[in-house]
């Protein structure tokens, strides 16, 4: 993303319709690479991750020191530093381990309760990926408890995947935790 660095200063209207198109164009070109499902390089994600912060940082800049914005310039600024931050939120945070962890799932909502015991078949430093049979949307609490332990953490569902008959893939991310899982990263 070097090219946003040379940029400097913004002067001209040319400069800026050059600028927000760029910004366009990587982070279509990154929403690309989270629908592959291309996030097993993990240099590869935290450059994607650097180079997502620095158009949100770049944005942000040029929206706060320039007065002359059209309501356009403006709007558009606005949905890059936006986008951003949802690619940001969705690119992988540390490097991934195969496992086969027992757990004991927990989803509490105001139209379902369900427990269910399954297995932990990936895990990183923040969350985790694993099947199970209750219906279950991205965006939902639950509570998650080794069996060998009987530690329990919180997470948020931040991805279904395929379904097999009545089995959903999907991956947690845990809330405040660095190594739930007592493995060396």
């Amino acid at each position: 993303m070097g090219k946003l660095c040379s940029i400097g200063r913004i002067g001209s209207n040319r400069t800026l319709e050059h600028f927000i198109q760029t910004c366009y164009e990587h982070l279509e070109e990154c929403a690309g690479k989270f629908k592959e499902r291309d996030q097993a390089d993990e240099l590869a994600c935290d450059a994607r991750r650097r180079s997502l912060q620095e158009i949100m940082d770049q944005s942000t800049a040029t929206s706060l020191t320039h007065g002359d914005l059209s309501n356009l310039e403006r709007i558009q600024l606005l949905d890059i530093v936006r986008w951003g931050g949802e690619l940001i939120r969705q690119t992988r945070r540390g490097p991934r381990k195969q496992v086969s962890i027992p757990v004991r799932l927990y989803l509490e909502s105001s139209s379902q309760t369900c427990a269910e015991e399954t297995l932990v078949r990936e895990v990183s430093q923040h969350g985790a990926a694993m099947t199970c049979n209750f219906p279950i949307i991205v965006g939902e609490l639950v509570k998650m408890e080794r069996m060998e332990t009987g530690e329990q953490i919180e997470g948020i569902v931040r991805w279904c995947g395929r379904r097999e008959g009545t089995t959903i893939r999907l991956g947690l991310e845990f809330y405040g935790c660095n190594n739930f899982w007592h493995l060396h990263w």
